[in-house]
């Protein structure tokens, strides 16, 4: 179990919930979450002036491949999520950060849009991140390449992937 917040991380929360709380408005966009707040925090080491910045390259990239808005219940998402090419572990390394794997085998680039297969990375980043434990401890990515062949490759694919996991919050990557 995660250790509780400080006061100082509080009040630290609270000054990055005020910073970007305003850019929001001013895009008439709805307040930031606490647990939002956090997981930025947590991965800058309570740093608001990079917590910020990291914030906004990840809603940039968000709104540039289009992952603002999505139903995991509705197709092609819903399908692209049946395929478990990605999977959150239901298990987590020693440091206790959760493990997430992309099976590339499992990606057929004929089938699957760059936008499909990144909503369903990307909504299974968010609740994976929802959880406290892997806020404070990170996440694994592994990037399974094994048993897969040239036409499972998608090198623009895997470029977004990275770019995705640099500017998002808690992430390892392992090859």
């Amino acid at each position: 179990m995660a250790a509780a917040l400080t006061q100082e991380e509080e009040q630290i929360i609270r000054h990055f919930i005020e910073v970007v709380n305003l850019m929001r408005k001013e895009q008439c966009i709805g307040p930031v979450s606490w647990s939002t707040a956090v997981k930025f925090l947590c991965a800058r080491k309570f740093d608001v002036a990079r917590a910020v910045a990291l914030y906004e390259q990840h809603e940039a990239t968000r709104y540039r491949e289009g992952l603002t808005s999505f139903d995991p219940s509705v197709d092609p998402l819903k399908t692209e999520l049946e395929t478990e090419k990605f999977t959150i572990l239901p298990t987590r390394d020693a440091t206790g950060a959760a493990i997430a794997v992309f099976t590339a085998r499992a990606h057929s680039p004929q089938i699957s849009t760059h936008q499909t297969t990144l909503q369903g990375i990307v909504y299974q980043l968010d609740v994976a991140l929802e959880s406290v434990e892997t806020q404070k401890a990170g996440l694994v990515f592994i990037y399974d390449m094994s048993d897969s062949k040239y036409s499972n490759f998608d090198y623009d694919l895997s470029k977004k992937i990275l770019m995705l996991l640099k500017v998002s919050v808690c992430y390892h990557i392992l090859y």
